[in-house]
């Protein structure tokens, strides 16, 4: 993973235990108005909610692709490529984040797999704006890492032979290191 991709990581771990605290502390002060064990039922209650929520969307996503790949297509898995990835890359930023050389974030898409090729291509808002997709060559040496949170996260950096690094943030992370592993077709 690249400097950006820890720091990146950092700040979402971060972010995920500060909101953590909140509720912990939140949860501490109603329950000195109201008493705990409604405070606990409650807590409990919108966890399950959550969960069932990110089940839903993970089975949904995951049935999706498996109609995708049995229709004949390439696997593929939902990605970001960091903005300043995409423009030393030579794909056009769409509105503000073209004008920007330090800028932080991330553009949404695909990344697809094809005859041993890993292509990442932008959602379609971000296409009708210009915004152009980026190949990866055998010549670019892949690693993938799980990520810790839930949405079964990953991060994959792709290393040109020159040593330019670059991280991609994707989804299913051990079904694309199998995929990339597996003899090319």
């Amino acid at each position: 993973m690249t400097e950006y991709g820890r720091d990146r990581e950092r700040r979402r771990r971060t972010r995920a235990m500060l909101g953590v605290g909140q509720v912990v502390a939140l949860a501490a002060l109603l329950s000195l108005k109201t008493g705990w064990i409604p405070v606990v039922a409650t807590v409990l209650g919108l966890a399950v909610v959550l969960y069932a929520v990110l089940a839903v969307i993970m089975w949904r996503d995951a049935r999706a692709e498996h109609r995708r790949r049995a229709a004949g297509e390439a696997p593929s898995w939902p990605a970001q490529l960091p903005v300043q990835a995409a423009l030393l890359l030579g794909a056009k930023a769409p509105g503000r984040h073209a004008r920007r050389v330090d800028e932080v974030g991330e553009l949404l898409g695909r990344l697809s797999l094809a005859d041993g090729e890993l292509r990442w291509s932008p959602r379609e808002g971000d296409r009708n704006r210009g915004v152009g997709a980026v190949a990866f060559d055998r010549s670019w040496a892949a690693e993938v890492v799980s990520l810790w949170g839930p949405g079964d996260q990953g991060c994959l950096t792709l290393t040109a032979p020159d040593g330019t690094a670059v991280d991609v943030w994707i989804r299913h992370p051990a079904d694309l290191r199998e995929a990339l592993t597996a003899p090319v077709r």
